[in-house]
């Protein structure tokens, strides 16, 4: 029976409403590379694929770099979202540790309820000063039957083998919830025990963080605490309709990982109450399956084969007595995608295509207890990628559902290409951009484009924006795939989706909050005047004070306000004043409150899994030798609450961080923490990075009381810069030697531009990636440079 319209919509009601109870926003960064030096350029392009609101609500980027060691946010800053973009760049402090880091991208925008970022970004970052902390751990006993505790042992040395005595030491055991929190010092041959409560470890509480300072010097360990008689392995079991169903056929995808989150390659075996009835084999990405008809009075487990003979069982999910099934062969589709169905008792089902805001196919079926019922759907009016088919019953209630790749064959290939291979320094590069595809659309678009050397990127931290869009923002946490970009390996996508193509979130289990409304919330900054300790009773008027712009913002008659992001967009520097226009103004107080505070907050709280590979390991706390063959100063930079960077005691700048460089250029990009720098004076005239003069206008001196209020600007991005090929007295030693924010692609797909290369030689790596009209565009491309 056909549906009437009114049907129609309520069935699209149904799903969208489902897609929202998961719903965040969707946005990509395209960084210029993933490893950094501790006092590097940072260049960005923010993406807003899919939003949960309007684009006109999205206004504010919020970019956080956090510690992996210890999840602390160790900078945090604002840029100006226009139109779904954000371009942006920053300067990472001189004297961050080395070691794993992420950027963490959240919006203005916030769906009640979820505290997820929107993006995350690995980098690592390499010290250009030597860190001469190199501590390591290790079990000196793992029980002790008399006190129930194990004991680590924790040795510091410096680079040279000699004891660190007296080094502070801070750790803490446990993860969401904290079994233990200590401090102590080493010894005078550099050594500490760590007791733990062995008899209390298990899998969610055994980590053990490690903080360890010596003078001046910073080091952070992670380790893992032994499980007694506790499980070896990390099991998820994924059925291919989302979950196992009493009598009918089902492949069942598997995971396994070891508990520091690695993915083994490894063999198991499949039980039925206790006799092995399978045998499972994991490839390289510890994933694989098996196909079950289950026994809802039967037990299944699966053991994975080790030495150890008794070795654990790990129980498949529970059995539902009765429901529905789906199958495919193959789920990456082009012009048409085939399934199996079966159910446990007779029925009418709904067979809908959607992507949770649209609806394009629907069917209805006639299922029959015990007899298979092939299905074949035209996708002429399915996008391309990532698409759900769900059933649903005859009250629009979800049964079951899994993913599949419809038109693979119309995904896009970029083509870089440039006028040579090899260039000599300070050359002129010609580089051409060419979408390819079978799609007859249009194929203008925006792309954002990087030249860096090929040595600051990690195979390990790569993400790009088609494997993001089409694949990662849907399915979470995927293997890397050792050839590179996920979605052109036909062979992966087709087993990761065989096995990862289930929904993470299971419809049976949702039936009872389904129509339950997530809150969208537009973060802004909001505040409240006070005299004393009582709310004002009347309006009053109040100055924010951004790039040398004064704008009036009014209270309500509460004294509550709110600051438009319009009054906080700055340039180059943060600094927002905001006071009260009051004669009496020592009389009120403001209480102002960021949400980038509350997001710090749940940055800190939110749970991240490193990505672990068996063969590829990140190097992390090496000496990261300076191109420019400067030796830089040891730099101490304190933060207060803000994260902002006192530069007082450095000498060679003043506290808005400006410098001049020996060769008389103000904020000299090759000179930053020279310890030749001298700080600039007010009204003296400067070189600029590409030519020209400048006079400086000196810096301002903000200070806090308790009716000025300075907040952390909406920064806009600032042009890269441009280097003056004439003069050879200034070196052009940057690692990034071309960014473009945003190139312009014509309707075919194509763009030609020309930059310079610089005086570092070696491989450099171009990545241009960005979006078009019909999807998300990559592609990469490498050149060397050499001495003439």
């Amino acid at each position: 029976m056909k549906l009437s319209a009114q049907e129609v919509d309520s069935l699209i009601k149904v799903i969208r409403q489902y897609g929202q109870q998961n719903a965040t926003s969707s946005i990509f960064v395209h960084f210029d590379k993933n490893v950094y030096s501790n006092n590097d350029q940072v260049w960005f392009t923010g993406y807003l694929l899919e939003g949960v609101a309007p684009i006109a609500d999205y206004h504010t980027l919020h970019l956080a770099l956090v510690n992996n060691a210890d999840s602390s946010v160790v900078l945090q800053k604002k840029f100006l979202i226009h139109e779904g973009f954000a371009f942006g760049d920053l300067v990472l402090p001189d004297s961050l540790p080395g070691g794993s880091y992420r950027f963490v991208v959240n919006t203005n925008i916030r769906v009640a309820g979820f505290n997820v970022s929107d993006f995350i970004q690995p980098i690592t970052i390499k010290s250009t000063t030597k860190n001469l902390l190199q501590p390591s751990i290790s079990i000196f006993k793992s029980y002790n039957d008399q006190t129930q505790n194990g004991t680590m042992l924790l040795k510091v040395l410096t680079s040279d083998n000699r004891f660190v005595e007296n080094a502070e030491v801070k750790y803490t055991i446990g993860r969401d919830s904290i079994l233990k929190r200590a401090s102590s010092k080493t010894s005078v041959i550099g050594e500490m025990m760590i007791d733990f409560p062995a008899n209390k470890i298990n899998a969610k509480n055994n980590l053990l963080s490690i903080a360890i300072k010596k003078d001046h010097q910073v080091k952070y360990l992670k380790h893992e605490l032994p499980i007694i008689n506790g499980k070896k392995f990390q099991i998820n079991f994924y059925p291919e309709s989302g979950y196992l169903v009493n009598g009918l056929f089902s492949n069942v995808g598997i995971e396994i990982k070891d508990l520091i989150h690695t993915p083994l390659l490894t063999k198991a075996v499949l039980y039925e109450n206790g006799k092995a009835i399978d045998t499972v084999n994991t490839n390289s990405t510890g994933l694989s399956f098996f196909s079950l008809i289950p026994n809802i009075k039967l037990k299944y487990s699966l053991k994975v084969l080790t030495g150890d003979i008794e070795g654990d069982h790990y129980d498949l999910p529970p059995i539902l007595s009765a429901g529905v099934t789906m199958h495919a062969n193959n789920v990456i589709a082009e012009k048409d995608f085939r399934l199996k169905l079966q159910s446990s008792f007779d029925t009418e089902v709904h067979v809908v295509v959607h992507n949770y805001n649209d609806l394009y196919l629907h069917s209805e079926i006639a299922l029959k207890h015990g007899v298979t019922q092939n299905v074949r759907l035209d996708l002429d009016s399915v996008p391309m990628g990532l698409n759900a088919i769900t059933l649903l019953d005859s009250d629009f209630k979800p049964l079951a559902e899994r993913i599949f790749f419809s038109h693979y064959d119309q995904t896009y290939q970029l083509q870089i290409s440039t006028d040579k291979d090899v260039y000599g320094t300070r050359d002129s590069v010609r580089l051409d951009i060419h979408t390819i595809t079978r799609s007859t659309n249009s194929l203008q678009g925006l792309v954002s484009i990087s030249c860096t050397q090929a040595n600051r990127f990690s195979e390990l931290n790569n993400i790009n924006i088609v494997d993001y869009a089409l694949l990662e923002r849907e399915l979470v946490n995927l293997p890397a795939n050792p050839m590179g970009i996920k979605v052109t390996d036909r062979e992966y996508l087709n087993n990761i989706l065989l096995v990862k193509g289930w929904r993470r979130y299971h419809w049976p289990l949702l039936r009872d909050s389904l129509f339950a409304q997530k809150k969208i919330i537009n973060e802004e900054v909001s505040g409240q005047i006070r005299k004393g300790k009582k709310n004002v009773m009347l309006p009053m008027e109040l100055f924010a004070i951004a790039k040398s712009t004064v704008h009036n913002i009014s209270s309500d008659s509460t004294g509550k306000f709110k600051i438009p992001y319009s009054s906080l967009i700055t340039d180059d520097k943060d600094d927002v004043w905001v006071n009260l226009n009051h004669k009496n103004a020592s009389y009120y107080t403001l209480e102002i409150h960021d949400p980038a505070e509350e997001l710090k907050k749940n940055i800190r709280a939110e749970h991240y899994e490193e990505v672990v590979a068996n063969l590829l390991k990140p190097v992390i706390n090496q000496v990261f030798p300076d191109p420019g063959g400067i030796n830089l100063k040891e730099v101490v930079i304190k933060s207060d609450k803000g994260e902002k960077i006192d530069f007082a005691n450095n000498g060679y700048m003043n506290n808005c961080g400006d410098y001049v460089c020996p060769n008389h250029i103000l904020n000299c990009v090759n000179h930053f923490g020279n310890s030749d720098n001298t700080s600039p004076i007010e009204g003296g005239q400067y070189r600029k990075q590409n030519g020209g003069i400048t006079i400086y206008h000196g810096c301002a001196e903000r200070k806090k009381d308790a009716n000025i209020s300075i907040l952390r600007g909406i920064k806009l991005g600032k042009e890269f810069y441009k280097f003056e090929l004439d003069n050879k007295d200034e070196p052009i030693n940057m690692s990034t030697i071309f960014w473009d924010y945003q190139q312009v692609l014509d309707s075919e797909g194509k763009a030609n531009l020309n930059f310079t290369t610089g005086d570092l030689t070696g491989r450099f790596k171009i990545v241009v990636q960005g979006v078009t009209a019909n999807g998300p565009i990559y592609g990469e491309h490498y050149i060397t440079v050499k001495r003439p």
